[in-house]
């Protein structure tokens, strides 16, 4: 009888502090599902299969964390799927130029405007002053579209512009060594870092039902004041490095 219940899995200490964010499967799990959804729509030319299935995937992987208020462990998991999701996107783009420019809306366009700005230093393609519409809506929608549905939304608008920059990365790549390091703006890579580190912020009231921002501003204060910095700095820098940034690197 007491060997019986010394069995029982469902009652042993082991099972009952099994944590799924500690075991490394989980890591496995999404490190994977990080690769395929990114690397098979992306293969297969699909523009709108794409963000999405990159977006249900870390949604889902990230509430975990989040829910049991693994803050630390939820960054390591939007930032090691966020660098393979860009990996995957720049070796993809230099080696399958032509697949995965038809998995970018207007691609091509992008790709052409790119070189162009690379050429010339004007129009730089996707900044706030070529669009400053869009980029408002991006904005908006990682800030009000995180906080409303748990990071859905804001995961969205952050999967697809890594997507574009990692796109943008591996085409220019293939103008030379030289040119790959134009592709990596510091600008829009701090920009995209405080967009993944408001994301962990704002999806966590939905997800936890805590909507006292006193309780975030005293818990996470370093992750706000990071994110909020990161985002200011990409801002900055967007006005300020572009031309000096194309002095060095174009060809």
């Amino acid at each position: 009888m007491r060997d019986s219940v010394q069995a029982a899995p469902n009652g042993s200490p082991k099972a009952r502090n099994y944590d799924l964010v500690k075991d490394p499967i989980y890591f496995v799990t999404f490190g994977f599902f990080a690769l395929l959804t990114t690397a098979l729509p992306a293969a297969l030319g699909q523009p709108n299969f794409l963000p999405i299935a990159q977006t249900v995937a870390i949604t889902l992987f990230l509430s975990i964390p989040l829910r049991r208020g693994r803050i630390a462990t939820a960054i390591v998991v939007l930032s090691s799927w966020l660098f393979l999701q860009l990996f995957v996107m720049i070796v993809g783009s230099a080696l399958l130029p032509l697949v995965f420019e038809r998995a970018i809306h207007d691609g091509f366009a992008y790709h052409r405007a790119l070189l162009e700005w690379s050429a010339t230093g004007l129009n730089l393609p996707g900044s706030i002053l070529q669009s400053p519409l869009s980029r408002l809506v991006e904005f908006l929608g990682v800030l009000l579209g995180s906080l409303l549905s748990a990071g859905l939304v804001g995961l969205w608008f952050l999967v697809r512009a890594v997507n574009q920059f990692g796109f943008g990365v591996g085409r220019l790549a293939l103008e030379g060594p030289s040119v790959l390091l134009l592709g990596l703006m510091p600008w829009r890579m701090a920009t995209l870092a405080g967009y993944a580190g408001l994301i962990i912020l704002l999806a966590q009231p939905l997800l936890t039902n805590k909507w006292n921002p006193a309780h975030y501003l005293s818990r996470q204060r370093r992750l706000a004041t990071a994110s909020a910095i990161l985002i200011v700095i990409g801002l900055v820098l967007e006005f300020a490095l572009p031309g000096l940034w194309r002095s060095l690197w174009a060809p």
